[in-house]
């Protein structure tokens, strides 16, 4: 099989890009990205005779088409802004997609093109990362077990203990989480999408260890703009995903939006126009990495309940993720690529057999994609309660 994987050079796509390589199934591995440079150093690196690089432009249609023209599947590490047009360039490359998700607003916008890729016999998947992605999933299992679903809550709690100099930890992509920040989240409640403000709904959750109890805020996130869709015809009434971070670094954050520094609306420092978030990202590129033994972890958990026969059932799901020592990458670049990588392989493959623009929910079968996260040490467990009325 061939795949490309866009945005080949930048962080969130590494353990994609060391996972494909590592796959003897994939004959062709094409990374692209604007930074050419980063392309070669990864290439040089990773010393394989199944990859191949090339410099693309996202925003260049015509060109991106040709890039990834003849692909079984592409994988689009690349900043969110970009994913409907990369499912566009599939679509006239005649490839299967899957990317790291929409933040709410952009999957609504991805879904719109569900009836092109229906026509055209392909799929693409929207967020496949480790949430959203492990989680609509494991929000799946409990669907596939009940005849009417009331609720799906998602939880994501990280925590990093990882010494360094950095005064600034950043978990996973910085413009993301900026975005997460001062855009307004929304959740689904009886029903209705319901807008919030950012750090909404506080809620204190007792994740295992190492995680612990953490306070989770209503955040952004594009579970919630597809699992209602998903899960509309046994009844869904609420889906809500709330986020912790690591507490220090959400409260430096959280200080610089306060200041102003997550607008995109330029400002003059002298006779020159900056816009305050393209400061700190620039600002954030060239902050010190992560010194000594790896150590940040994450728990992931849902929480379902409906009905089975009659009674009131309720679902938890719950996954523990730590740092990946064999290829020495923390757990936040692992638990994101790593899944991005495997549902890549399952659409070059054709194994998926949904077509179309869907959740991750919708197009994957939770036990295949548990059997393949358990060959890197990422284990799912469920757990019941059951009722009567």
């Amino acid at each position: 099989m061939k795949i490309t994987v866009l945005g080949g050079a930048g962080a969130m796509a590494r353990s994609a890009v060391l996972d494909l390589v590592e796959s003897p199934e994939v004959k062709n591995l094409i990374l692209g990205d604007i930074d050419l440079k980063a392309l070669e150093e990864l290439k040089n690196s990773l010393r394989s005779n199944k990859v191949s690089i090339g410099r693309v432009d996202i925003t260049d249609h015509k060109s991106l088409v040709q890039f990834i023209s003849g692909s079984n599947a592409v994988i689009n590490g690349t900043v969110y802004y970009y994913n409907v047009k990369i499912m566009k360039a599939c679509l006239e490359a005649k490839a299967h997609y899957v990317d790291l998700g929409g933040l709410f607003h952009v999957a609504r916008k991805q879904m719109l093109l569900d009836e092109d890729f229906k026509k055209a016999r392909l799929t693409a998947v929207l967020g496949m990362g480790s949430a959203p992605g492990i989680v609509n999933v494991m929000a799946r299992y409990a669907y596939d077990r009940l005849d009417t679903i009331e609720y799906v809550r998602i939880r994501d709690g990280i925590v990093n203990f990882t010494k360094t100099k950095s005064p600034l930890g950043i978990p996973y992509s910085l413009e993301t989480i900026l975005d997460e920040f001062v855009m307004n989240p929304f959740i689904f409640e009886n029903g209705i999408w319901v807008e919030l403000k950012p750090f909404a709904r506080p809620e204190e959750v007792d994740f295992p260890e190492p995680v612990g109890i953490q306070t989770t805020f209503a955040t952004l996130h594009s579970e919630v703009a597809t699992i209602p869709v998903a899960f509309k015809d046994k009844g869904i009434q609420e889906v809500s995903f709330k986020l912790a971070l690591p507490k220090s670094f959400e409260e430096k954050l959280r200080f610089l939006v306060d200041l102003g520094f997550g607008s995109k609306k330029p400002v003059s420092i002298g006779k020159t126009r900056v816009a305050p978030r393209d400061l700190v990202l620039t600002i954030a590129k060239n902050l010190p990495k992560s010194q000594g033994k790896l150590d940040d972890h994450k728990v992931l958990w849902v929480d379902a309940k409906g009905e089975k026969n009659g009674k009131i059932v309720e679902y938890r799901l719950e996954a523990i993720l730590h740092p990946y020592e064999k290829w020495n990458m923390r757990c936040s670049s692992f638990s994101v690529g790593f899944p991005l990588a495997t549902v890549g392989k399952m659409l070059a493959s054709n194994q998926v057999k949904v077509k179309g623009a869907v959740g991750p929910e919708q197009a994957i079968q939770p036990e295949v994609l548990f059997k393949e996260l358990s060959k890197r040490g990422i284990e799912v467990t469920a757990t019941i309660k059951q009722k009567a009325y």
